[in-house]
């Protein structure tokens, strides 16, 4: 952003004034630095004894930069030769409005938000265009486990260099305003004041069920908190029992209890809050319709442990000064408060004026939404809940582990439309499930009926690809078709898979998003209300000459789905 003003200095001061600019104090230098402001100019009007100011800033806490000493003592060497006001020595100035601009060239670094898209499988550093809202650049890395210590835990220190490490290498190139934050759920830090009281629990763990009876006694009803009781650590409530359970000293010791996301927020700016979308996540400590903690977590006592509820997408603050020195990211880089991953993919929608609209975002976990959607149609037992959307609203969502399940059944060649339709006409069927942990048949072990025949590696791939288009098809069903459908992440660009669900949905359109960036395009914009993001869709062509083989293949697969067990 730019900054232009008009200062005034005393009649025949002109001199000094240049002299004195001429000879800028070091630290202060240092400080207009450090608060982001450069391209600054300022022009003298002799005639009128006026001085033009111009310069550039990103997110600039101008009251911040006031109460600065050094730059307090600025403006009072300064006093004795340019209008001031009276009590703070600040120089007296007056705003421009600008009125006209020509043939602007773009600064040396280009000015973006960095989002911070912290995934189960994959870490990322997306840079958005400030403006634009176009993807500049993707940083990314795999994540990780570690299987030693007293539980597998989330290896945040290495996650936590390789952020800083990163962003450190990006200031050369691009002018960081503000950070963004997106994360999987189910997972929270457990803090004992500023540091951890215990290590960041993996949600796969399978020691966590050993607690499951126990903890069933206490649970909310899926009535309250629209939550289903899921596997292993998928209930943040049932992480939080375990480790209170088989850890009572050091949880005692716990004073703050931080979402996924806020705790990345912490980090970077200091600030402890909760925020609704990671609360909301089949976690068993919120009541999405009363938009309150669970019965069971102010039984348990946790709701005094989760910070204030800070609105998504709000400023928490700017970078931690230390943090800013390490970097070198400008000190004015603003933080936002972060958002679950599912949730940022609705951001972009969930103020469209449609009766319903149905959002799929693909990655490990594919996870359906229907904004607008009936609650009513929600089925515990089929792995059904209420996600909330940014917003604060209860959103009808199911979900299955679509990207895992690919991954199992594919081969390293993709397949093609030959075959698919060898798939479809010797009726290859891939029966549910292929990954632990989540879905309408989690309970399940997956099968694969090859009639016989000996796939080859594209064939296998098909089979992959018909398989997660008909559990995507299966998982609409329930929870009722939308008029509009728009696919986000991995999917998206997978034309097999767009091709099938479109043959699969004729009453519904289907587009592929085109911004590769679903789930930190929902996070940027919505942390950045003036960036100017707008969504790119690609409506997905069925063909006609699959439906009605895939129609009777869909059936026959849902007639051996009665039979599982």
């Amino acid at each position: 952003m730019k900054y232009s003003s008009v200062m005034y200095l005393h009649k025949g001061c002109e001199a000094e004034y240049k002299k004195r600019h001429d000879e800028l104090w070091p630290d202060l230098a240092e400080l207009l630095k450090s608060y982001g402001i450069k391209n600054y100019y300022i022009y003298l009007d002799e005639s009128e004894s006026r001085l033009y100011a111009t310069f550039d800033a990103e997110n600039l806490d101008s009251g911040a930069l006031a109460k600065e000493p050094v730059m307090q003592r600025w403006w009072k060497y300064m006093a004795d030769i340019m209008e001031t006001k009276s009590e703070s020595f600040e120089p007296a100035s007056t705003a421009l409005q600008e009125v006209f601009r020509f043939n602007v060239q773009d600064a040396q670094l280009v000015r973006v938000v960095a989002v911070l898209d912290i995934g189960k499988t994959n870490i990322k550093i997306c840079l958005m265009d400030a403006q634009t809202g176009v993807l500049k650049e993707v940083i990314k890395r795999t994540n990780g486990v570690v299987e030693e210590g007293i539980y597998p835990h989330v290896d945040v220190e290495t996650i936590w260099q390789w952020i800083k490490e990163t962003l450190a290498g990006l200031t050369s190139t691009y002018f960081i305003g503000s950070i963004a934050i997106t994360t999987h759920g189910a997972t929270a830090a457990c803090m004992a004041g500023d540091v951890l009281a215990l290590p960041v629990l993996d949600y796969e763990y399978d020691d966590i069920d050993q607690c499951r009876t126990e903890y069933e006694k206490w649970r909310s009803p899926f009535s309250e908190t629209f939550s289903p009781l899921l596997p292993q650590g998928l209930n943040l409530g049932k992480q939080l029992y375990w480790q209170q359970s088989k850890f009572p000293e050091a949880f005692s010791n716990v004073t703050d209890i931080l979402l996924y996301p806020q705790y990345w927020g912490f980090l970077l700016s200091g600030q402890k809050v909760s925020e609704v979308t990671s609360l909301g996540c089949h976690t068993d400590l919120w009541n999405p319709s009363a938009c309150q903690f669970s019965h069971f977590s102010q039984q348990q006592g946790w709701d005094k442990l989760f910070p204030q509820l800070v609105e998504t997408g709000a400023k928490l603050g700017n970078i931690l000064p230390a943090l800013a020195e390490e970097t070198g990211l400008p000190k004015s880089c603003a933080i936002f408060n972060g958002i679950h991953d599912s949730n940022a993919s609705l951001v972009p929608y969930i103020s469209k004026p449609l009766d319903s609209l149905t959002v799929i975002s693909s990655g490990t976990w594919t996870v359906i939404a229907t904004i607008n959607g009936d609650l009513d149609s929600l089925d515990e037992h089929k792995d059904m809940l209420a996600n909330v959307d940014a917003f604060g609203r209860a959103t009808p969502t199911i979900r299955f582990m679509g990207g895992r399940e690919w991954e199992a059944l594919r081969s390293d060649k993709e397949g093609t439309m030959d075959d698919i339709s060898f798939i479809l006409e010797n009726g290859v069927f891939a029966l549910p499930s292929f990954a632990t942990g989540g879905g309408p048949f989690a309970q399940y072990q997956g099968r694969i009926d090859t009639r016989g025949l000996s796939l080859t590696p594209g064939q296998q791939s098909a089979l992959a690809d018909v398989y997660v288009a008909l559990m995507t098809d299966y998982c609409i069903d329930l929870l009722g078709e939308s008029d509009m459908t728009v696919v986000e992440g991995a999917f998206s660009n997978n034309l097999n898979f767009l091709t099938l669900l479109s043959s699969l949905k004729a009453n519904s359109e289907i587009y592929a998003s085109r911004d590769v960036t679903g789930t930190a395009g929902g996070a940027a914009l919505l942390s950045n209300k003036s960036l100017k993001h707008k969504g790119r869709l690609s409506l997905a062509q069925c063909e006609p000459t699959l439906k009605p083989l895939l129609n009777l293949y869909r059936c026959q697969w849902r007639e051996r789905l009665v039979t599982l067990g």
